[in-house]
């Protein structure tokens, strides 16, 4: 038991050393809040959740009705394009897994480039 506390506690703390390094932290520009925002209201009958996870990562909610959503994923790049955010890798992921599984389950995504 001495042992496993002993290696299962340091085995602890390089994991929350290791996260706190490679994972920083990003505060969201007023753009990005914006579209954000834009995502989640009823203007984009659509969506049902947006959140950015990371500076170029933008995540949408949609209910899964079977299709892929890549086309989608094009239609929020063109979006988001329209203003100024153009490296951005969207991804399409059903809400209700992630609402009741805790899951991110991807039903379409898109990396939007400046052409």
């Amino acid at each position: 038991m001495r042992k496993f506390i002993k290696y299962g506690l340091s085995g602890l703390i390089i994991l929350i050393v290791s996260i706190n390094y490679f994972w920083t932290p990003f505060e969201k520009t007023p753009v990005q809040l914006s579209l954000e925002n834009h995502f989640k209201s009823l203007e984009e009958q659509i969506a049902k959740d947006a959140v950015w996870t990371a500076e170029t990562v933008f995540k949408v909610g949609v209910l899964d009705d079977g299709t892929n959503r890549t086309g989608y994923a094009q239609y929020v790049c063109q979006v988001l394009s329209e203003k100024g955010l153009d490296n951005t890798w969207v991804q399409i992921v059903d809400i209700v897994k992630l609402s009741r599984d805790g899951e991110w389950v991807k039903l379409g995504d898109y990396r939007c480039n400046k052409f």
